[in-house]
């Protein structure tokens, strides 16, 4: 309640000067109108470029998954089997052809020596179709060998690859999503550093009205209000204001 005139006008000058500033300081504070945008700021320009990073690269690892699902796919080895065929098993059928060839003509010489051609055309025939017979056989082992081994290694190479090339693509979205979290922060900091400032600001009043009050009742305990955010609960003066009367 407020003082009754007849007692204000038996209090101190400096009481009475005390009580009108308290009073208008309080009307002031009622009044004011709240700066949002100082209380609540929007986003800090840190936290803006966060935003635009992770959008921008969001499935940006996408390619890297799908290349390395190739790699550990059914095909996957033909990227390394093909070189593998032409440089190692090409090579080594020219080398055992040219054996094959020295080996024929060794037994050509020798069937010579041996008058076995002459008149013996039939037996000649036998042992050069048994000769290249087991050259064949020869043959097609070590090129199925090679070809197995070189299988073995390149489905060992293709997903070895599908393996980096995949933790790659993780690891590059796992880095941009520490950028985007490090700039997020920091842009909070800063902003929580902005808000609380314009807080400060705002409660400034509210404390001051209130060391005044406890002077003026007697009680200068010079302790703050508890100052609620006016964007979370609205601007409650009661405790000053009540104090006082209206």
């Amino acid at each position: 309640m407020a003082i009754p005139q007849a007692d204000f006008a038996k209090l101190p000058t400096f009481a009475q000067d005390a009580y009108k500033k308290i009073i208008g300081q309080a009307a002031n504070i009622a009044d004011r109108p709240i700066n949002a945008a100082a209380l609540a700021p929007d986003l800090d320009p840190f936290q803006q470029q966060a935003g635009a990073l992770l959008t921008q690269g969001l499935g940006s690892y996408v390619p890297y998954l799908e290349q390395a699902a190739q790699y550990a796919g059914p095909q996957g080895a033909d990227a390394f089997m093909n070189p593998y065929t032409q440089n190692v098993v090409d090579t080594t059928t020219q080398q055992l052809q040219k054996q094959f060839g020295l080996q024929q003509a060794q037994a050509d010489q020798r069937a010579v020596q041996s008058g076995s051609f002459a008149g013996s055309g039939t037996r000649g025939a036998v042992f050069d179709a048994a000769l290249a017979g087991e050259q064949f056989d020869v043959l097609g082992k070590t090129v199925a060998d090679l070809y197995n081994q070189g299988f073995n290694q390149a489905q060992t190479a293709s997903q070895g690859a599908a393996g980096i090339i995949g933790g790659l693509g993780q690891q590059l979205q796992g880095q941009r999503l520490a950028d985007v979290n490090a700039l997020f922060n920091l842009g909070g900091a800063r902003r929580d550093v902005d808000a609380q400032r314009a807080m400060y600001g705002f409660q400034l009043p509210t404390s001051q009205a209130s060391f005044l009050q406890q002077a003026f009742m007697g009680m200068p305990m010079f302790q703050a209000p508890a100052a609620p955010n006016p964007l979370q609960s609205g601007i409650s003066l009661g405790g000053i204001m009540g104090g006082f009367g209206g």
